[in-house]
């Protein structure tokens, strides 16, 4: 239940991120997004906003370029493209790392099965552009780093710190470009609340039930659960920004969810299961007490011999 909450507040984020863009752009509206819940998370856990040591500054530098770079890709691709073809795609970068340097025919089959999607989602028309597959696509590699360096990081530091760092540190290298574009964000007071909304339901609160919900389940069957947010998202796209999908958009973003959702079953089979915890044997029952006036067998043998 927490991986679909995380999935439905995150998709309902980026639906209500498009109406933010709309107001005062992606760069506005990311600076909102980031700003916004770093404040918070850093208010929350205060102790933890501390700077890292020498050796865990470049896996926090990566992680948080890593997620600047994926969520300004897809800020501009949902910009120029629905929200569940545009989050569809992007799922092609943890694809390809639970796929990557596997040799098992049934991997083959979800990467062929991705192919087909994108193939199926590769034909803009309506909302859809070229440049927001493009995006899409980029979002979908940055996500894939975004992972890599994810593990390195929270190796080193834990994941809700490196989560409030990585925060912080977009904020501070957005700032200076959010300056530059102008900040159009004064007079839109309602642009301000729905970036709020944003912070809250795309950053804060679904990281810190992430962190909860990833503490309960296999890791299977959370990669499995979260490969349902294309559906999540086409679903409020639909609801809130009124955004209709071909037939054929909606078969091909059925065909990533279920190699997506594959390649997380598959992806995790062959590691091994933790040993059972076996019942401890009952002791040994205490032998029976010897008469006093009989000698033990051992003793007898050796005084007849």
């Amino acid at each position: 239940m927490l991986v679909v909450v995380v999935g439905l507040l995150m998709q309902a984020g980026s639906a209500v991120a498009v109406l933010v863009i709309k107001d005062v752009g992606v760069v506005e509206a990311l600076w909102l997004r980031t700003a916004l819940a770093a404040i918070m998370l850093a208010i929350a856990r205060p102790k933890l906003l501390r700077l890292p040591g020498k050796g865990e500054r470049l896996p926090i530098l990566l992680l948080t370029v890593s997620l600047l770079a994926m969520n300004f890709a897809f800020y501009e691709a949902i910009s120029r493209a629905p929200v569940g073809i545009v989050v569809a795609i992007e799922f092609l970068g943890p694809l390809g790392v639970a796929v990557a340097g596997s040799r098992r025919l049934l991997d083959g089959l979800w990467v062929v099965l991705a192919a087909v999607g994108i193939g199926l989602l590769a034909e803009p028309g309506g909302a859809t552009t070229w440049l927001g597959i493009v995006f899409a696509l980029v979002a979908g590699a940055c996500w894939a780093a975004f992972i890599l360096s994810a593990k390195r990081a929270t190796r080193h530091v834990g994941s809700l710190r490196a989560t409030i760092l990585m925060l912080v540190g977009s904020a501070i290298v957005l700032t200076p470009v959010f300056g530059a574009t102008g900040v159009k964000v004064a007079g839109h007071g309602k642009a301000l609340l729905l970036g709020l909304a944003v912070a809250v339901m795309s950053s804060a609160l679904p990281y810190a039930l992430e962190l909860a919900a990833i503490r309960r389940v296999r890791p299977s069957t959370y990669g499995v659960l979260l490969s349902i947010e294309p559906a999540i998202a086409a679903l409020w796209g639909f609801v809130i920004l009124s955004q209709r999908l071909a037939v054929r958009e909606l078969f091909g973003i059925v065909a990533i969810v279920l190699a997506a959702a594959g390649a997380a079953w598959t992806s995790t089979a062959d590691l091994p299961k933790p040993p059972r915890r076996r019942a401890p044997a009952p002791p040994p029952e205490a032998p029976e007490p010897l008469p006093t006036n009989e000698t033990p067998p051992s003793e007898r043998e050796t005084a007849s011999s």
